[in-house]
């Protein structure tokens, strides 16, 4: 089931400014009239749009007119664009790009490189995209022009959603919202929050979806946007449709169809048609099913769309077999397959395509580096003549320096005595200042011992797990990082991984205040949610005592994981820190080759004060199996920076390198994580604490 994606934002990329040449103010005013007419054009008659984009690029490069050749240009880039042809509207763009940077203009430059961005992520080339994406950013930073750095922001949040990068998407979509919420402008506000939609989509958290989609949704209602309104409605739909709430997602597929046949947009209106289709079929009513597909692909053969045509033929086949007319549904597999290599042969022109603007991409690059060496050759020039300056004036100041170095002397014959007067005053200070730090350090190493009390004890947890490791690195002495463990009241066995704020010793501080929060609460409660709960309700009162009105909002980030040997049950509360168990699909020779990751997700907020510190925790069960490894952590070693390139592992990479090496034993486990580690950072400094606790169930 196609879920209708969100484009990325294509602007109209140049205004004029009132610099119009007044000896030419007719001919520049036809220009004008030319390239508004040509974006009147765009969406009715694209072959006029061109006519006079065309009859406007040659008048303004008659009169040299520079704005008016830049404006051209990019209204050509965006109609060949519409037309089909990415390869034409990035040589446009490029064109374009060039003429705002001899005039100077950010704006200019900061949408055309935008634009050129859309074109490459299009053509599957994101990497490309994030580049010019990213130097459209700084072009539209340097002019402060929020409108710009919002749209931008969007993009490169959904190149980041192409790419399943969730975590970057939400970051540069949220922050596109926030500055379209800051400048009133609804419709980035209504695309950045289907972006964000669009990303708990793809990651099947299908409630939140659904919240941000119909925040969507009423945005596109005051504005009165059909078109959109019709496009979000089908998204909702397909949450539905993946919940499993056929019903509902037939009621929004069909209000996206009527809306669609209104305003007459008929690639749409065939999409519609086959998501009800489908629909009907997850409802087992085939006689709807075939009735609604039969209309979709006969509007897809009308429009031309390979695409939806061989999507609407497979399920239609789909349909048959279930209905148990084997000889339809062999016909229609058959022109399924015909369809889907016609589009398999089109997807090599699309990488030729791509081939083609590359060239035009590098052919630009060698034409900046000629205009570069140009420069360059320049530059030297300049620097000749002020090496012969330098000489001349040199000379006059060696006499200078002679005289200097004689006056020197003199002023050393003077000073001597005083420096070692001074010197002794020195080694005086560094002595006293040396007992001072041996008396610091012997305080916060006797610190950090008092910390290991309340740590887990080796005897506890020898006691209570068979096959384990804990990976603790500590950045100074003492830590906010801390694993706790204890036997609650019902036998079952708690393990705490937690990230205290900050580290050192205030980190190391909050950790005991955490740890004490933590044996409170076990006193009353033995699931993780209720442990987890009353230990913020404690952590919040404790932290009103620090004079303040409200108290501080210091507080942990934790993952809380109950075991229940007996039932081989595995309860989990988690405050911001994910818990990953892996687990071996078969067993054998070959078994380390296969296995599955089990992420249990965290709730998005600390143990401590916090905006939502009125909603309890989630409580997750999981039932264990032999063989399973149970992993808890904080984000120190994911967060570390390092490698060839100085940047983040990421959490991602940790849970490879885990899940690739869950058939070895725990403590070789705990020696290679040490390896890489230790081999990330490198000459870099650790920045925060690392713990990495695993269990072998």
């Amino acid at each position: 089931m196609k879920h209708l994606l969100y484009s990325l934002i294509f602007l109209n990329t140049f205004v004029y400014g009132q610099n119009i040449n007044n000896n030419n103010g007719a001919d520049t005013n036809t220009i004008l009239e030319l390239n508004t007419t040509a974006w009147e054009f765009q969406y009715t008659n694209l072959d006029s749009a061109m006519l006079y984009g065309n009859a406007a690029l040659e008048m303004a490069t008659q009169l040299k007119w520079k704005k008016g050749i830049a404006k051209s240009y990019s209204n050509l880039a965006v109609f060949y664009k519409l037309k089909g042809n990415p390869a034409k509207a990035l040589q446009y763009n490029l064109s374009a790009l060039q003429t705002a940077k001899e005039l100077g203009n950010k704006n200019a430059i900061a949408s055309i490189l935008c634009n050129m961005g859309v074109i490459y992520n299009e053509k599957g080339a994101h990497p490309k995209a994030l580049t010019h994406f990213f130097e459209a950013l700084k072009a539209a930073e340097s002019v402060n022009n929020q409108r710009l750095i919002g749209i931008t922001l969007c993009n490169i949040g959904m190149v980041y959603i192409d790419q399943d990068n969730y975590p970057s998407a939400l970051n540069y979509t949220r922050r596109s919202l926030n500055i379209a919420q800051q400048q009133g402008n609804k419709e980035l506000q209504a695309t950045s929050l289907g972006n964000i939609g669009l990303t708990y989509f793809k990651q099947r958290q299908y409630d939140t979806a659904l919240v941000y989609y119909f925040k969507t949704l009423k945005l596109d209602e005051e504005m009165e946007n059909t078109n959109a309104l019709a496009l979000h409605i089908a998204n909702i739909a397909s949450v539905y449709l993946e919940q499993g709430k056929y019903n509902q997602a037939l009621e929004f597929y069909l209000r996206s169809l009527n809306m669609n046949r209104q305003i007459g947009n008929k690639m749409e209106e065939a999409r519609a048609l086959g998501n009800i289709g489908s629909t009907y079929g997850f409802l087992k009513n085939y006689k709807q099913a075939e009735n609604y597909l039969q209309q979709a692909l006969a509007l897809a053969n009308e429009l031309q769309s390979n695409i939806e045509k061989r999507d609407f033929e497979f399920m239609l086949s789909e349909v048959y077999e279930k209905k148990g007319d084997t000889r339809l549904a062999l016909k229609t597999y058959k022109k399924y397959i015909v369809t889907r290599d016609s589009i398999f042969n089109t997807e090599n022109t699309k990488k030729q395509t791509q081939q083609e603007m590359q060239y035009e991409f590098d052919k630009q690059q060698l034409s900046e580096k000629a205009e570069q060496d140009k420069k360059d050759a320049i530059a030297i020039e300049e620097k000749q003549k002020q090496r012969l300056a330098i000489w001349l004036v040199s000379g006059g100041l060696l006499l200078v320096i002679t005289f200097l170095i004689f006056l020197y002397n003199r002023f050393k014959l003077t000073q001597k005595q005083i420096i070692e007067a001074q010197k002794l005053q020195v080694d005086d200070a560094y002595g006293l200042l040396h007992e001072k730090n041996k008396e610091v350090m012997d305080s916060i190493n006797y610190a950090e011992r008092i910390q290991r009390i309340f740590l887990a004890t080796k005897q506890l947890l020898d006691e209570n797990l068979e096959n384990y490791f804990i990976l603790f690195k500590p950045k100074d002495v003492v830590s906010g990082d801390f694993y706790w463990a204890a036997k609650l009241s019902n036998g079952n066995f708690a393990l705490a991984t937690a990230d205290s704020t900050g580290h050192g010793v205030p980190g190391a501080i909050m950790s005991l205040l955490n740890i004490t929060s933590l044996e409170r609460a076990i006193d009353h409660y033995t699931e993780p949610a209720d442990i987890l709960n009353a230990t913020r309700k404690t952590i919040i009162e404790r932290l009103k005592k620090d004079g303040s009105a409200e108290g501080g909002k210091d507080g942990m980030d934790a993952s809380l994981t109950v075991y229940d040997f007996k039932n081989k049950k595995l309860l989990v509360a988690a405050a911001n820190n994910p818990v990953w168990i892996v687990r071996h699909a078969t067993a054998g020779q070959n078994a380390r080759d296969q296995f599955e990751i089990i992420e249990i997700k965290p709730d998005k907020m600390p143990v401590g004060k916090h905006d939502k510190d009125n909603i309890g925790f989630t409580q997750q069960e999981i039932q264990l199996q032999s063989g399973d490894v149970v992993y808890t952590l904080t984000d120190g070693f994911p967060d570390q920076f390092g490698g060839e390139k100085g940047k983040k592992f990421m959490s991602k990479n940790l849970r490879e390198l885990l899940a690739k090496n869950t058939h070895l034993p725990m403590q070789q486990q705990k020696e290679l994580l040490e390896f890489a580690f230790k081999n990330w950072v490198g000459d870099l400094e650790q920045v925060d604490d690392v713990t990495i606790v695993g269990i072998r169930i």
